[in-house]
């Protein structure tokens, strides 16, 4: 398994695991009240879950299993790996802004914190066009 796969497979499991105990304190949180901001957590955490544990597995698993390309691009079997490396960056940098500015945009919304939002989903709207580009081309019949 390339290094990019493995980092991408082995970020995945750390959101995994960074949900799930988001989620337990979140339910432990209706019960104790540790804090106003963990009541407002919970798209955040549904993110992490979708975004930082599937997708991103799934992005770490297809780069490294999708069909190499033909002999001719042997030098890079898989693509650009600085493209997949800019995939990684962006994906996690738009998934952890958007984790630490969308509760205190739920808990007062402000221009700047929109701002940061949009920015967040245009990082990871540039990660999906950039895996999408990466893989297009491996993506073939098998006729």
């Amino acid at each position: 398994m390339p290094a990019i796969a493995r980092t991408y497979v082995k970020a995945a499991f750390l959101y995994f695991i960074a949900a799930f105990l988001l989620g337990a304190l979140m339910t432990l949180n209706t019960w104790l009240g540790f804090s106003r901001w963990l009541r407002v957590v919970y798209l955040s955490q549904l993110h992490l879950l979708v975004v930082g544990w599937i997708t991103q597995l799934a992005i770490g698993v297809a780069y490294w299993i999708f069909p190499r390309f033909r002999k001719q691009q042997a030098t890079t079997p898989r693509g650009s790996d600085a493209l997949a490396w800019g995939v990684f960056l962006s994906l996690n940098a738009g998934l952890l802004l958007r984790f630490f500015i969308e509760p205190f945009h739920l808990i007062g919304p402000q221009p700047w914190l929109a701002a940061l939002l949009s920015l967040a989903g245009i990082l990871q709207a540039a990660a999906a066009l950039g895996f999408g580009w990466l893989v297009w081309g491996r993506v073939r019949s098998m006729e």
